[in-house]
């Protein structure tokens, strides 16, 4: 009687888990060792390709600096995020911003002015007291 095998659905990513593996540590025991696993069976079903690497294995791998970028998508250093949709509200805001400081700005040079003409009436006050 034959029997089934279980679907390999990850073959390419567990191909590229290895040679990152056998890369950077040489064996999937030193790799275990330092990811914290107690052994290698933690990472057998990625290795076979049962397995996708979820956030906490991939949090492991990228802390002893596996690209997990590349094991998934084949791809080498951090996917490039597309720019989020302008926001209008945002838009907005940045403009009352700008506007609000722009005007602070004029206020401050105002009253560095008025200081300045005050100097110059104590200075005056000054000589006249000295005299």
């Amino acid at each position: 009687m034959k029997e089934i095998s279980k679907p390999r659905p990850y073959t390419e990513e567990a191909k590229r888990l290895r040679w990152e593996i056998k890369k950077k540590f040489k064996t999937q025991v030193s790799l275990c060792q330092a990811i914290g696993a107690k052994d290698s069976s933690i990472i057998a079903p990625y290795i076979a390709g049962y397995n996708r690497i979820g956030n906490i294995l991939r949090d492991r791998l990228e802390a002893v600096g596996i690209d997990v970028n590349y094991i998934l998508y084949g791809k080498k250093g951090s996917p490039e995020l597309p720019s989020p949709p302008p926001d209008q509200n945002l838009d907005t805001l940045l403009t009352q911003c700008s506007d609000k400081i722009q005007h602070l700005q004029g206020e401050v040079i105002s009253i560095n002015n008025e200081l300045l003409e005050l100097n110059k009436l104590f200075d005056t006050i000054k000589k006249r007291l000295s005299s």
